[in-house]
């Protein structure tokens, strides 16, 4: 239900660079969910290539064909790395984890927003959410739509908007609760526009957890 693409370049890439800008550990945060189960949610960091390869391999066709608006198997190494190595102000990753028998962690979901460039408006950002399969229904779409937006207002971006599957009804069902406005993609029939305004949901932000 709850994935959304959002399609950007991938820049090249030419090795590990486990480098940390500025990483902000005031957005981690420990949740639990309607159904009882507790995530972490937290920003990605350089070396979570693993954790976004397998997440997105566990995904159902279905759901990575939402995420990514094509048949994806696997994602490329630079891709992998280009969605891991984020600056968290032009780029930034939220992903929710749990732990699983033997205390290693697992990605259950992600939310992202990456700011648009020149000649683009750059209060402008893109975004992207995706969950597990077995994680939906259960509240962590909405989590993680609400803390992406409060992540975003607070570098400045005044906008987040994003292509949705037409054919989404969970995804769109989902954005209408949160207060976004969604309209047709004048280019491709497939798609809607989704669209919120940080600056108005701010003063009259919807209950995400419903």
């Amino acid at each position: 239900m709850n994935v959304i693409s959002m399609q950007t370049a991938t820049p090249s890439w030419s090795g590990p660079r486990y480098r940390i800008h500025r990483y902000p550990t005031t957005l981690i945060d420990r949740l639990q969910l309607r159904d009882g189960r507790s995530v972490t949610i937290r920003p990605v960091l350089p070396q979570d290539v693993e954790l976004q390869r397998a997440f997105v391999a566990a995904l159902s066709p279905t759901m990575r064909y939402r995420r990514f608006h094509s048949p994806v198997h696997e994602l490329p190494e630079a891709t992998l790395n280009y969605m891991t190595d984020v600056d968290y102000a032009s780029h930034m990753a939220l992903l929710a984890t749990t732990s699983v028998p033997g205390g290693r962690e697992t990605q259950v979901a992600e939310a992202r927003w990456v700011r648009r460039e020149p000649p683009d408006s750059t209060d402008i950002a893109d975004f992207a959410l995706a969950v597990a399969d077995d994680w939906q229904r259960a509240g962590l779409g909405a989590l993680l739509l609400g803390k992406l937006s409060d992540s975003a207002a607070a570098q400045g971006i005044r906008r987040l908007s994003g292509d949705v599957l037409a054919d989404n009804e969970g995804m769109r069902r989902l954005l209408k609760r949160s207060g976004w406005r969604q309209a047709p993609d004048r280019f491709d029939a497939r798609l809607v526009v989704a669209q919120l305004d940080l600056d108005a949901a701010s003063n009259d932000r919807p209950s995400l957890a419903a």
